[in-house]
């Protein structure tokens, strides 16, 4: 072998070697963004989280406006924890396309639950979800970067549910609501299908 073809392998080697070096680095965040992003990554989650947003609007005139919401967020670590713990529950997916329907059922026909009566309906749409949350944690990344990445896409989804509620309620453009519920029901039947 010649200097240059030397040179040109040394050359090769060297500009490889930090790739090799790098390749598994980035797990400690890679849970996190996962979980930011997982959400997002179904519309059935998405939807239930605006929804219920929506329907916590609701709640909003006073300081209680944030119960329904935090019901929801507790419940949905609960059920994550659940099912990292190694909880199966059958029926989860199904369960999810019924919390789907039934948000938009209850938008749609403009239902107002006594606040602990909201809580308790969001914190049931959310078990579902977070079992879901924990039986999909990906193996190779830190659970607790997953569930904080996930809670923080869900506490903004639920505040955005929750100010276009509220805007909605202001213009008194409360139809929006009722429309939003009917195509999150839809949603919710063309997935049960």
């Amino acid at each position: 072998m010649n200097k240059r073809n030397q040179l040109r392998l040394l050359t090769l080697i060297g500009a490889l070697a930090p790739l090799s070096a790098m390749a598994h680095t980035g797990h400690q965040v890679a849970g996190f963004f996962q979980g930011l992003l997982h959400p997002l990554s179904g519309a059935d989650h998405l939807l239930v989280m605006l929804a219920v947003g929506l329907m916590a609007a609701g709640y909003s005139k006073s300081r209680v406006g944030t119960a329904v919401p935090a019901a929801f967020l507790l419940a949905m670590v609960v059920g994550t924890l659940l099912a990292v713990g190694g909880l199966t529950v059958p029926f989860v997916e199904q369960g999810i396309v019924v919390s789907v329907m039934a948000a938009g059922v209850l938008l749609a026909l403009a239902v107002r639950f006594t606040l602990i009566a909201g809580m308790v309906v969001a914190a049931g749409f959310a078990l579902f979800h977070g079992l879901a949350h924990g039986a999909e944690l990906p193996l190779a990344v830190n659970p607790v970067a997953y569930i904080a990445g996930f809670l923080i896409t869900t506490t903004v989804l639920l505040v955005a549910g929750t100010r276009l509620g509220q805007l909605a309620d202001r213009y008194s453009l409360g139809m929006i609501s009722r429309i939003s519920g009917v195509a999150v029901a839809a949603f919710g039947v063309l997935s049960a299908v």
